[in-house]
């Protein structure tokens, strides 16, 4: 059955650009919420036609009431549903059988409140499905679209007599009220929005589907998102990948810090990837700006609302005062972007229009004369426009409001004159010069700190990668794998042991240190004539994740004897803690000097999939070290999470060690993130820990290796309710 809901682009259309709105439930109290919507779409003079729904009165703050939506005559393209939550998917229904394409749900009281009121948003999300009609909401306070002046909204961000000011930026929040504060000091910091959405408990319409809309219209090049949660990975994912192809950027924040990784007493992988983790990799993954709050979100929608991208990350400064150079010097080499000192040529260039005891180096120091003479602001900035090893400008001044005209015109005037993205620092004075700047499209911070991380952001996004291929490496052999997990099946097992582990991920090409199983300590010893010293002896049982605490692992044995003592011993400690299917696995130790990393598969409630990296062994959960990609990973993309740990010096070689085969590592991540991927149905977690890499050339061996399937049946969702 096809869905008769409209498709993304005509959504955008009805929710925003909507040529009638009815208002059900609509009062005649301006003051009140359920009537608002009326009084905000007659004062901020939305052309179309305004059509409330009162059953009691003939008119609803001095326009026509009307008994039912029946009762209306022509086309109602959107209707705002001011009902309690008790009779809101009545209203729907309504809304269904009137040929209403689209409603917003004000009413809050639904799952946000417990068990009665999740079963009332099941049926509102039934009434949905049932009559077609796409629902915003609900616990939601409707949208503010700036260009036709439509706004079925009850919030207290339009209570002022206040101007809407178009502009490039949409903005999507699940929150109401802390999207309407973000709405409101977006204003003040200069920023024109388009729209603002509100999406609320997201029964049917989701801030990724919007999202992915406004990739494809041509009113916002610019997309903000305030995410509580995300619902819908693949579909957040899917926005993505539409707005890196349109060249938008996704400026997100999203809170909620989880203590997801309950299982790790089972799996490293499932506390080295929480859910705030995985979030975190699938933006650096696809292109996602991820931003901390609300400051920095609108410090980057200043900068990105210019529409400028930068050809690389070489910043210049031009400042009033030589500690404020330094410190925005600083500031940028964390966000990485490098202020570099000018050749002789240059620096002979700018000393030519400075102070002779200023210095013409980068940061370059104006110094204090330019008080008493703020020409100099423009000829410096001519110069530094110039400059063919400059791809940024930023402008750091402070007070000077009696010089505020002047200034501001000759930054305007450079910001004018090029495609390079510009940025001005205004410390202190009265907020004149910010405002002016920023009312001439001229990004403007109070703070050098916030300036050059809104400019990092802007590095990222210009030079972003590639998104992910989706090419499957050759040797891949997913047939093998799934009858792995059949015979695990059949077996009633939940949990592989160590050596049908290694067997899963040898279906995928990655390599194992050799190794043998036996049930005794001399069939051990038979085990190990078979294999080149020196050996392991290891507990092998489905039941036991971790063998070393309880004594289960002897390394560095050469001789039968002592395979053999090792052997009991480990035996030993199994039945002492009364571990019932115990036996032993022979491993051949991987020689030379290695450096332990962990590999990983977890699978995420919203994203699925996704395969994780970092610094392993022992020591795993003290190093915390760790980056998460959602599955599958390509090889650049592998390459990136390795070079992206914070130790990742390390790969490179430290203390005379040779650098590590990178290339290697990065393989076996692709092959286990589409052993993820192929497996996302049964393969619950996995561990390879640790994966021996090695000098350059000498490849990567996983050593431990530990696969969790998920309950027989069960579905992503049923797992995470577990």
């Amino acid at each position: 059955m096809s869905d008769p809901r409209p498709p993304r682009t005509d959504l955008v259309d009805i929710l925003l650009h909507p040529r009638s709105i009815a208002v059900l439930g609509a009062s005649d109290n301006p003051r009140k919420l359920s009537g608002r919507p009326v009084d905000y779409l007659k004062r901020f003079g939305y052309a179309g036609r305004i059509l409330p729904v009162n059953s009691r009165r003939a008119t609803v703050q001095g326009l026509p009431a009307h008994p039912t939506l029946d009762a209306i005559d022509g086309d109602i393209d959107l209707a705002m549903v001011m009902l309690d939550a008790a009779h809101a998917a009545d209203g729907v229904r309504a809304c269904g059988r009137r040929g209403i394409r689209a409603a917003i749900v004000a009413a809050a009281g639904y799952a946000e409140t417990g068990e009665q009121g999740a079963l009332l948003q099941r049926e509102l999300k039934a009434a949905a499905e049932e009559s077609g009609v796409r629902v915003l909401g609900p616990n939601c306070l409707g949208l503010i679209s700036v260009h036709d002046r439509a706004v079925p909204t009850f919030t207290s961000a339009l209570d002022e007599d206040i101007e809407l000011r178009p502009g490039p930026v949409a903005f999507v929040s699940q929150s109401g009220a802390f999207g309407s504060f973000i709405f409101s000091e977006a204003r003040q910091y200069g920023i024109g929005l388009a729209h603002y959405v509100n999406t609320g408990n997201e029964v049917d319409i989701s801030v990724s589907e919007l999202l992915g809309a406004f990739a494809a219209t041509d009113e916002s090049t610019v997309l903000l998102a305030y995410l509580e949660g995300v619902s819908d990975g693949p579909g957040l994912l899917d926005a993505a990948r539409a707005a890196h192809a349109a060249d938008k950027p996704v400026i997100a924040v999203k809170v909620g810090r989880s203590a997801a990784g309950a299982r790790a007493a089972q799996s490293h992988t499932a506390s080295l990837a929480g859910e705030d983790r995985v979030f975190d990799g699938a933006a650096r993954q696809f292109g996602l700006t991820r931003v901390s709050g609300v400051e920095p979100m609108l410090d980057a929608a200043q900068l990105f609302a210019t529409g400028r991208r930068t050809r690389g990350r070489r910043l210049t400064t031009l400042s009033l005062s030589g500690g404020a150079g330094v410190l925005m010097a600083d500031e940028a080499a964390t966000r990485g972007i490098t202020v570099d000192p000018w050749d002789d040529e240059w620096q002979r260039r700018m000393a030519d229009v400075i102070p002779p005891f200023g210095s013409a180096r980068n940061p370059v120091d104006l110094t204090a004369a330019l008080v008493s003479e703020p020409d100099m602001l423009r000829r410096a900035l001519d110069v530094a426009l110039q400059h063919p090893g400059t791809d940024m400008i930023g402008v750091l001044l402070g007070n000077a409001d009696g010089d505020v005209d002047e200034l501001t015109d000759a930054i305007a005037k450079a910001h004018g004159a090029t495609e390079q993205p510009l940025v001005v620092v205004w410390t202190g004075g009265s907020g004149r010069a910010r405002q002016r700047l920023r009312e001439l499209g001229v990004p403007c911070y109070s703070d050098p700190g916030r300036a050059a991380a809104a400019l990092g952001h802007l590095a990222d996004f210009s030079l972003r990668p590639p998104l992910p291929t989706g090419e499957r490496p050759e040797g891949t052999d997913p047939r093998a794998a799934r009858a792995i997990v059949a015979e695990a099946r059949a077996q009633g097992r939940t949990r592989l042991d160590e050596y049908d582990s290694a067997r899963l991920i040898a279906a995928y090409g990655l390599h194992s240190a050799p190794a043998r199983t036996a049930r005794d300590p001399e069939e051990a010893v038979r085990a190990a004539a078979d294999l080149e010293g020196p050996f392991a002896v290891k507990l092998l049982s489905a039941d036991v994740s971790h063998k070393s605490d309880m004594g289960g692992v002897r390394l560095g044995l050469r001789t039968p004897d002592d395979v053999r003592e090792a052997a009991r011993s480990v035996l030993g400690a199994a039945g002492r803690a009364g571990v019932a299917d115990a036996r032993l696995l022979v491993q051949r130790m991987a020689g030379g000097d290695r450096t332990e990393l962990i590999l990983g598969v977890q699978r995420d409630a919203a994203f699925g999939p996704v395969v994780v990296a970092g610094f392993g062994g022992v020591l795993v959960d003290v190093l915390d070290d760790s980056q998460v990609a959602v599955a599958p990973v390509d090889h650049a993309g592998a390459e990136r999470m390795l070079r992206s740990l914070r130790a990742a010096a390390v790969l490179d070689g430290v203390r005379g060690a040779p650098p590590r085969d990178v290339d290697a590592a990065a393989d076996a991540i692709v092959r286990l993130s589409w052993l993820a991927t192929d497996l996302a149905d049964d393969l619950l977690e996995l561990d390879v820990n640790p994966l021996l890499c090695g000098a350059a050339g000498d490849g990567a061996i996983a050593v431990d290796c530990l696969a969790l399937l998920s309950a027989p049946f069960s579905t992503p969702s049923e797992q995470e309710a577990r």
